[in-house]
């Protein structure tokens, strides 16, 4: 076993996306112009590449640099729609008969953000929902995102009064090692118990009215998904 000369990265190219941007890419290769090259950390970089779920093909491959211990690395890529559209119709034994719309791009603008729309429309219940994620808030190995939410119901068959529920919350997630991550949610919610009947139990009576929440929460995953 004889060791080898140390190479080193001269150039990362990338082909055929045609909307993604390059930086949606880049920022998943676990090396960089100037790195001596790491047969490993390449591979993981490919992974990395296939799982952001974009792309319909993905080859990585090496090429001989402009010197002996250079090496260039081609990325082709074919993309993939990323966008989603859901219809759906049904009856609820709660809610009665509803339907439900839900819009989603997984790669807003190429920029890999992530936006979300849904609504939901029954007899005795109208939901709307708007999320946004940004994977890598200020060019960073951090996520970003906001949630807003309507909710209005009617239980006056069920429990004599009718409730709305509107909010938002805030999200924002960090890595603690490769496959471990951290995810912090403020929420904020206003919860409104409205046209209670006089036929209410004592402890409806008491909740109507609005009531403000205001919650802080964690959520910490592990991920070894390839």
């Amino acid at each position: 076993i004889n060791e080898t000369p140390r190479v080193f990265v001269e150039r990362i190219d990338v082909n055929g996306n045609v909307r993604t941007l390059d930086k949606v890419v880049r920022r998943e290769m676990l090396i960089v112009e100037g790195d001596p090259f790491n047969k490993s950390k390449l591979a993981r970089s490919e992974n990395n590449i296939r799982n952001l779920d974009y792309f319909e093909t993905l080859d990585v491959s090496t090429k001989p640099g402009s010197a002996p211990d250079k090496t260039v690395v081609e990325i082709d890529v074919a993309e993939k729609s990323t966008g989603e559209i859901s219809i759906g119709a049904g009856f609820s034994t709660s809610d009665g008969a509803l339907a439900d719309f839900r819009l989603r791009e997984r790669n807003l603008l190429g920029k890999g953000q992530d936006l979300l729309f849904s609504t939901g429309l029954a007899a005795e219940r109208t939901e709307f929902n708007v999320g946004f994620t940004e994977p890598h808030f200020l060019d960073r190995d951090i996520s970003a995102g906001f949630d807003v939410f309507h909710t209005t119901r009617d239980l006056q068959d069920e429990s004599s009064f009718d409730q709305r529920r509107t909010g938002a919350a805030l999200r924002l997630g960090y890595p603690l090692s490769e496959r471990w991550r951290q995810t912090l949610r403020y929420r904020v919610e206003r919860n409104e118990i409205t046209d209670v009947s006089s036929g209410a139990s004592r402890f409806v009576r008491e909740q109507a009215g609005e009531r403000d929440t205001s919650a802080l929460s964690q959520r910490t995953t592990y991920d070894n998904r390839d």
